[in-house]
């Protein structure tokens, strides 16, 4: 296994709004004090997106789960449907009318779900260590 690194490239949107601050308040103030007002507008506006970058694979986990749960609901009721356990399945046709289908959904999104976590600890111990 190798080791991943995780590199943050500045966003162009960011860039603009921090240098057209960082002229005025340096046509305002000192050239000293513009650049501490522009590492503090940039800190500023990297934190909430970074914060978001870092929960983003802990949110996408926390809906496969109970998609996956969802997915197994319906395949299990495809085939309780098919012995005359339950109701009718209400898609009679196509891709999705096969409990097969179901299944194998709900167990690729719990191994994906599994997968992202198991990632998502690697990289944070990665940049921990870094």
């Amino acid at each position: 296994m190798g080791a991943f690194t995780v590199e943050t490239a500045p966003r162009p949107a960011a860039a603009e709004v921090q240098s057209v601050l960082a002229r005025a308040a340096s046509a305002t103030i000192g050239s000293k004090a513009a650049t501490k007002l522009e590492i503090r507008l940039a800190g500023a506006l990297a934190t909430p997106a970074l914060a978001l970058i870092r929960q983003l694979p802990n949110i996408v986990v926390a809906l496969l789960t109970p998609a996956a749960l969802v997915a197994l609901a319906m395949g299990l009721w495809r085939v309780s449907a098919d012995l005359d356990w339950a109701g009718a399945f209400p898609i009679t046709g196509g891709f999705f009318s096969h409990w097969q289908v179901w299944i194998g959904l709900s167990a690729a999104l719990k191994m994906l779900s599994s997968a992202l976590l198991a990632w998502d600890d690697r990289t944070r111990k990665i940049t921990e260590q870094n």
